[in-house]
């Protein structure tokens, strides 16, 4: 044991020896600041590109500075006051420390995964959770049991509850489904499945299979609007021909359906109508003081005609129908960049217009005898046939995805066939002035021109459903209103003839219909 010692005593004086010897070669040193080795780098001139999001070599030259300074050589983990999405702030609270995300100026900013600050980064040495519970949503000195969501809703800090809940009358705060239904998105998730179905793209061209829709119109009448009744004898006006127009809306329907015909093109099968019009207007007088045009109003003859003046009561009633049918050809084409589209059209188109006018009276006994009222009845029917070719064009705008804005316009050449039915009935109209009916028809043909202006809103819900709302203006010239034709009435009252007159040409106007539908497209 003894002849150990030295053997280990020997090595150890050896390495020390050594050791010194080298300490001793070597020259003495100082820390000294990094210095700059591209400092005169020429990145322009090489070629260098700065790949996107990195800040240009340029400024990372000069001298090594503090950690948090804004230049120089830049520490580790460092990214720069953003939020947390960019990776935090630069303080001890940055991507080294507390992950890869961060909290911008002592909160949790937007930019994060559903407001979650940090749930898509890196959890550091805290953990993401942690992070904004230990930020208290506002810096250190905010109370961390007060997060307001850290300003956003669904933070991971506050569970997703919002200074909102403080308000409830429910819960109080405690956070109940009635006021988190903002908060937490419902609501907004519930619009948002309201938004147009957009996968089939931008550049979608126009087109249906089939299309309904609820149709409401109203329409001119051309019946006139002269006086036909006053109170007394040429005394103030109480009843007129327009008083019983029936502009009003009325409920009908459009179907539409298509069939493709060839490349771009396909043909249209589509009815429009339904709709029947009917009012009335009535005066009424207990003193049997109420004179027609038929008379003059109780001049000729003085004091009028027996069932048509001196009245209790006289009343107007008109009555409407309308129909359209077309069948057409359409070649569809789309723009460039698949903004506009638009189509053009050929085909055929018939519209049926019935028009009826009613005019009645009912006066004072006759004369005593029998106790019965004396009356007189006046209809007047005129029924349109309309047929002849059109041809047209439509233009869409595809506002978005799903969302179409269109208008067309479509012009025909029609001839149109009238027949015409007058019926009277009147208290003295048979020998003997004793009650009695006529009746008399009569057709006439002539040639006329359509025109119809449309605009439509698309919003497509689906593959296979498309809301639609629409605008319709159609104006035909020359159709035949029924009328209430006094002269008429009036020979033939007078000539008490065993056969009819021929009627005489009815009310010729323009006809005007307008309104809007509803409805919806289906594609198979």
């Amino acid at each position: 044991m003894h002849r150990m010692i030295p053997i280990k005593a020997t090595c150890l004086t050896l390495f020390a020896a050594v050791g010194f010897a080298l300490g001793l070669s070597l020259s003495p040193t100082q820390a000294q600041p990094p210095s700059v080795v591209h400092a005169d780098a020429d990145y322009d001139a090489s070629g260098y590109v700065t790949p996107a999001g990195m800040v240009p070599p340029s400024m990372y030259q000069g001298s090594a500075l503090p950690l948090g300074m804004s230049s120089g050589v830049m520490p580790v983990g460092f990214n720069g006051p953003v939020d947390c999405d960019g990776g935090g702030n630069n303080g001890m609270f940055s991507g080294g420390m507390l992950g890869g995300g961060g909290c911008q100026n002592g909160y949790c900013e937007g930019g994060c995964e559903n407001g979650e600050c940090g749930e898509d980064y890196d959890a550091g040495i805290f953990g993401r959770r942690a992070r904004c519970r230990l930020l208290g949503g506002r810096g250190f000195a905010a109370n961390m049991t007060a997060c307001g969501g850290c300003a956003h809703p669904g933070c991971r800090a506050c569970g997703g509850l919002t200074n909102t809940r403080f308000f409830c009358m429910f819960c109080r705060g405690g956070g109940c489904e009635a006021c988190q239904f903002l908060g937490r998105g419902y609501l907004l998730g519930a619009i948002g499945s309201l938004l147009p179905y957009q996968d089939a793209g931008r550049g979608a061209q126009r087109w249906y299979d089939l299309s309904a829709e609820a149709l409401f119109l109203s329409h001119s009448t051309g019946n006139g609007s002269g006086v036909v009744t006053t109170q007394g004898v040429s005394g103030t006006p109480v009843l007129s021909i327009g008083d019983a127009d029936s502009d009003d809306l009325e409920a009908g329907m459009r179907l539409s359906a298509a069939m493709i015909f060839g490349a771009g093109g396909n043909l249209e099968f589509t009815y429009m109508g339904g709709q029947e019009w009917d009012s009335t207007a009535t005066v009424n007088d207990p003193t049997a003081q109420l004179y027609s045009v038929i008379s003059d109003f109780g001049v000729t003859p003085a004091g009028g005609y027996d069932d048509t003046d001196q009245s209790l009561s006289q009343s107007l009633g008109n009555q409407s129908e309308f129909d359209s049918f077309e069948l057409n050809y359409r070649r569809r084409t789309v723009g460039p960049y698949n903004r506009f589209q638009g189509s053009w059209l050929v085909g055929l188109r018939h519209i049926r217009y019935n028009d009826r006018l009613i005019y009645s009276a009912i006066g004072l006994d006759n004369n005593g005898v029998g106790g019965d009222r004396r009356f007189f009845t006046s209809s007047d029917r005129n029924k349109n046939r309309l047929f002849g070719p059109q041809a047209g064009f439509d233009l869409w705008y595809n506002v978005m995805p799903g969302i179409n804005l269109g208008f067309g316009l479509k012009g025909a050449w029609m001839q149109n066939d009238v027949k015409r039915d007058s019926f009277l009935a009147f208290n003295s109209e048979a020998p003997l002035a004793t009650p009695g009916s006529v009746e008399f028809n009569d057709t006439d043909q002539d040639s006329t021109v359509m025109g119809e202006f449309e605009t439509t809103l698309l919003y497509r819900l689906s593959h296979s459903w498309t809301v639609r709302s629409s605008y319709y203006l159609i104006g035909i010239d020359e159709v035949r209103f029924g009328a209430f034709d006094s002269q008429n009435i009036r020979n033939f009252a007078a000539a008490v003839p065993s056969t009819p007159p021929n009627a005489n040409r009815a009310q010729t106007d323009n006809l005007v219909i307008q309104g809007f539908s509803v409805g919806a497209e289906y594609i198979w």
